[in-house]
């Protein structure tokens, strides 16, 4: 008899969704707006536990938009919207949660995207933006150099679809705090070598797959202590940046 064993590959988002899960209450009707939501698979396993749980997706890939309707369409409370995420989705403002995952260093207009996610949740909603340094800090390639250089110093040139450069967080800090939320915390995640090894480590144990938890929630844990680190050290150790804010 053969024993089939399944394995488990715990990625950074899958688990950054299982810790939203922990932190807020889905059983009570939780709405939340995902912009730049792509296929919308990290929200699928909510959607069958959570019956009550509303999802809005917007994606503005026309492609990735319908794969996402597709995959949600058995969902009732689950909504996709191809479109760019700088205004509100039919002057809905009484979210819970407006996220995005790996998407501000592609914002052109990033004021307004940010602004948009602070107006589309209710008074004391959270703004929650991770976004990824990796393209600038360690372009793949020469071409994604030379967007990163146009993304920085000649943003007009790109075109939304291919926009990508460096984001301060500063700057995101600052201009959610102009507008409105207060930044409540920051944490720092995908040191390159836990990325690395958690491509490659196969999970297929309970033990294994909490070992490999204790990893990702070790930088959740670790990040109140990296201020003490000069901030380009601490992007090139952890260049995974999430901004944590409540609308006042």
């Amino acid at each position: 008899m053969v024993i089939k064993i399944i394995q488990f590959n715990m990625q950074p988002k899958q688990y950054f969704i299982e810790k939203l899960e922990s932190m807020f209450d889905f059983n009570r009707g939780l709405r939340l707006l995902d912009l730049g939501s792509g296929q919308s698979r990290n929200f699928v396993s909510l959607l069958e536990r959570y019956l009550n749980f509303y999802y809005v997706g917007i994606e503005p890939n026309k492609n990735e938009a319908e794969a996402a309707q597709k995959l949600l369409k058995k969902y009732k409370h689950a909504s996709v919207f191809n479109k760019l995420a700088y205004d509100k989705v039919d002057d809905q403002d009484d979210f819970d949660i407006c996220l995005s995952l790996s998407v501000l260093e592609h914002i052109k207009q990033l004021e307004k995207f940010l602004i948009n996610s602070i107006n589309s949740v209710k008074k004391g909603g959270h703004i929650i933006h991770r976004y990824d340094l990796g393209h600038a800090l360690y372009p793949s390639s020469i071409k994604e150099k030379f967007q990163i250089f146009l993304g920085n110093n000649y943003p007009s040139i790109l075109p939304e679809q291919k926009f990508v450069r460096y984001l301060d967080e500063k700057e995101v800090c600052r201009i959610l705090e102009d507008n409105g939320a207060k930044v409540n915390k920051i944490t720092y995640h995908q040191m390159p070598n836990h990325k690395a090894f958690l491509k490659y480590f196969v999970a297929d144990t309970s033990e294994k797959l909490n070992l490999t938890k204790e990893i990702l929630e070790w930088e959740f844990r670790v990040s109140k202590y990296l201020n003490d680190i000069e901030q380009k050290k601490r992007e090139l150790l952890f260049p995974s940046i999430c901004i944590w804010a409540v609308k006042k």
